[in-house]
C-alpha cells in the first residue's frame, strides 16, 4: 500500500507500524515527520505531527504503538521521549527525559502497548527495555 511521496498515504521512510484492535494501522512516516493513520483497506484516514522542536511535532520519530483507548504513543528518538495522542492529533501527554535512570531515553528505537496497558521501550544506548504502565 502507499507509494513514495508527501501526500496522504505516501511514504518517506516508513519504519514502524501498529495496528489497533479496529484493524486501523498507524505507520511511523520517519522522513516526513509524522504519522500516519490508514483503514484497514490502507486508505488515509488522518495525519499527526510535522517536523519541529517542540511537543506535538517530531525530529525523529520511530517506535509507535497503540493501546486500547486507541492513545497513540510516539518514540522521539532525538529528543528521548514518549509523545501520547488521540486519534484527531492532539497531544495529551509526554514522558521521559534524556539520560539513564528511572525515565531515562537514550536514542529509544521502538514502542509496544500489550493488552494490559504497559508500554515497553527499546531504549538503545542504555542497553535495555523499559517497562512504564499507563495508568487512566
Amino acid at each position: 500500500m502507499g507509494s513514495r511521496g508527501k501526500g496522504d498515504g505516501e511514504f518517506n521512510f516508513p519504519t514502524h507500524i501498529a495496528v489497533d484492535s479496529k484493524g486501523d494501522i498507524y505507520v511511523t512516516d520517519a522522513l516526513n515527520f509524522r504519522i500516519q493513520i490508514l483503514d484497514p483497506d490502507g486508505k488515509f484516514i488522518n495525519a499527526i505531527g510535522k517536523l519541529g522542536n517542540t511537543l506535538g511535532n517530531f525530529s525523529k520519530p520511530k517506535g509507535i504503538g497503540v493501546d486500547r483507548e486507541e492513545h497513540i504513543y510516539v518514540v522521539d528518538n532525538l529528543y528521548d521521549t514518549v509523545q501520547i495522542f488521540n486519534r484527531t492529533g492532539e497531544l495529551l501527554l509526554n514522558f521521559g527525559t534524556h539520560g539513564g535512570g528511572k525515565e531515562g531515553l537514550w536514542l529509544p528505537n521502538g514502542l509496544y502497548v500489550d493488552q494490559d496497558g504497559y508500554i515497553y521501550i527499546a531504549d538503545t544506548y542504555n542497553e535495555r527495555v523499559q517497562i512504564f504502565k499507563y495508568l487512566p
